[in-house]
């Protein structure tokens, strides 16, 4: 019984050579595969990085000097939730169902979905995976596998006893009292390897807290010989009180927690204004006196035709149009504590990257630095805020250092933050590991990184696509790029309300002249227009196909005309309803 033919043993040593094969190469893959540091800040616009950017030595020393930077990055959507799921996913708002931060069809479409992300696919490819920080908006409750480590903030209250606690917690919008889940598990990203527990960081503010982590589990994945890619998402400089939750009488007088109760003196109201984070003590008093700039769009509307959701949300004619004296004042102290927890985010940048030095593990680390979206604070008259297709809410940071990139350089690609995604699975050798049934909505740009002759513009693509879908703010978005400057020369939104907006931003860096029923805006919207519903519509290689940008003006171009045939192409989506996403994407055996 015991003997074997000559055959048998002949199929028993391949079999034996295939699995030394594939372990070889899994060996050489793994050494060829870099370390990936991905920093996420909060609600953290453009301007003002480009503003503050000479206070910040370690943006200075590690980005600028080190690194590449991408002026013209946008937001896939400029919202915390639908922005930090898609770019976990790789997938459009519209492709994973998650677009309305909190909304109960978008929890749970993402729930088929957020096992299934960049952190499993790389887990997969063997990395030693790691999320740290602020999660999607309501979903905070949840301890997603894939992960090797789930260090996630909490939800705000546990209803029912979990990991040994039960009641009200600090969650993700408390600077000096985070709380947050520690869920460590295998290599295969789903086993635990212990409880489930609960730190909570009261006195220690989420900088120190995040920074220290993410060294941690640098050293973690080294002990183990595997790459690491850390997601680090710190809150600033999102709003946030400095402790909390507690009784009324607790909150200090200046603390953020009271922007929520303010009263407004000119109107004689009472008016919510969440605008400030909780800075450091180191860092508090960093920009005492200084007051927000006011740029062009600042307390203006456009000409040319404003769409109905922003002259509702502006108030426009009415006794709430922005921006009365109270808020102007209320902008000011909001400005100067984004300004402070800007560089709280800085100390962060050299905590983590210093650490990486002395661990030796900074040379083979790329990482990334973005925000979720931008912000606004009184342009085109809205008083704060996001989720708008203007550059102040689309347009963020974006800057990559790592090895083979040469440092001091801009590189002018028309990213938003799929691309992100893409170019780190691609990065981590793990393209293979994506979810089967699944194309990634976004482009590598790795090229573009470590290539020594990167891809042209044209030859990579020329265009940015940006969506939103909440109620009458629903709108579709793109962002055209000009060879020759290589900065964008045009901005074209279409609205829910069938209403355009056309700006030449070459001209009108501040988007306060809508030129869409001019007869050049006519064939810029005739142009864009089928393409921006293409996107809307898009999955996978179609989200970035070739653009014919040309577009002649004629006198026949009609711009009421143009939206007409279009009508109904773009519902205003209500949020308490499911968007149509594929079920291919919700593969349970995965």
């Amino acid at each position: 019984r015991c003997l074997r033919t000559r055959s048998q043993f002949k199929m028993a040593g391949k079999k034996m050579v295939s699995t030394l094969l594939l372990l070889l190469l899994a060996v050489v893959a793994r050494a060829e595969q870099p370390n990936i540091l991905f920093i996420l800040a909060d609600d953290l616009n453009y301007d003002l990085v480009l503003k503050h950017r000479g206070d910040m030595p370690n943006l200075q020393k590690y980005f600028i000097k080190e690194g590449v930077e991408f002026p013209n990055h946008v937001a896939a959507a400029p919202v915390c939730g639908p922005s930090r799921s898609s770019l976990l996913a790789g997938r459009y708002p519209h492709n994973t169902g998650y677009v309305a931060n909190a909304a109960g069809p978008s929890i749970i479409s993402y729930k088929k979905v957020e096992n299934h992300t960049v952190g499993a696919w790389l887990t997969h490819a063997g990395y030693y995976t790691a999320f740290l920080g602020k999660y999607v908006n309501g979903m905070e409750c949840d301890t997603p596998s894939g992960w090797r480590h789930w260090g996630g903030f909490t939800c705000t209250w546990l209803h029912q006893k979990t990991a040994g606690f039960k009641g009200a917690l600090g969650g993700t919008y408390n600077y000096f009292n985070s709380s947050q889940w520690v869920a460590q598990r295998g290599p295969d990203g789903i086993t635990d390897t212990g409880p489930v527990k609960i730190l909570v960081h009261t006195g220690k503010h989420q900088k120190e807290v995040l920074s220290n982590q993410t060294i941690q589990h640098a050293i973690l994945a080294k002990r183990e010989g595997r790459p690491f890619f850390i997601h680090a998402t710190p809150l600033m400089v999102h709003w946030g009180t400095c402790y909390g939750p507690q009784p009324e009488s607790q909150y200090a007088p200046t603390d953020p927690h009271y922007e929520w109760n303010q009263f407004d003196p000119v109107r004689n109201i009472t008016v919510k204004v969440p605008i400030s984070p909780c800075p450091s003590l180191a860092r508090a008093h960093a920009y005492d006196g200084v007051t927000a700039p006011h740029y062009a769009s600042w307390n203006k509307s456009e000409s040319g035709g404003v769409p109905d959701f922003i002259a509702q949300r502006a108030g426009l004619g009415t006794e709430q149009e922005c921006c009365d004296e109270f808020e102007s004042q209320r902008q000011d102290i909001g400005f100067r504590n984004r300004s402070s927890a800007l560089l709280d985010l800085d100390d962060f940048f050299g905590i983590v990257l210093n650490g990486l030095e002395e661990n030796n593990q900074l040379d083979n680390t790329f990482v990334f630095f973005s925000s979720d979206n931008g912000y606004h604070l009184g342009e085109h008259k809205l008083l704060f805020g996001k989720s708008e297709p203007y550059d102040t809410d689309l347009r963020l940071p974006l800057f990559v250092r790592g090895p083979g990139i040469q440092g001091g350089k801009q590189l002018y690609y028309p990213t938003n933050h799929l691309d992100i995604t893409a170019t780190i699975t691609d990065l981590a050798m793990a393209m293979g590991h994506v979810t089967p049934g699944v194309e990634l909505d976004g482009m590598s740009f790795k090229d573009g990184l470590t290539s020594a002759n990167p891809p042209s513009i044209k030859d990579w693509r020329i265009y940015s696509f940006s969506e939103f879908y909440v109620n009458n703010n629903t709108w579709w978005a793109i962002r055209v790029i000009d060879e020759k400057t290589q900065m964008a020369n045009i901005t074209f939104h279409y609205w829910c309300s069938e209403q355009a907006e056309v700006f030449n931003v070459a001209d009108d860096s501040k988007q306060l002249y809508n030129i869409a029923q001019s007869a050049e805006g006519a064939a810029i919207v005739k142009a864009l227009l089928p393409h921006a519903a293409a996107l809307g519509n898009c999955s996978g290689a179609n989200c970035h196909p070739h653009m014919n940008m040309m577009h002649e003006s004629s006198r026949n171009d009609d711009t009421n005309a143009i939206l007409a045939s279009f009508a109904n192409v773009l519902p205003c989506h209500n949020t308490g309803e499911y968007l149509d996403v594929p079920e291919t994407y919700y593969d349970p055996s995965f």
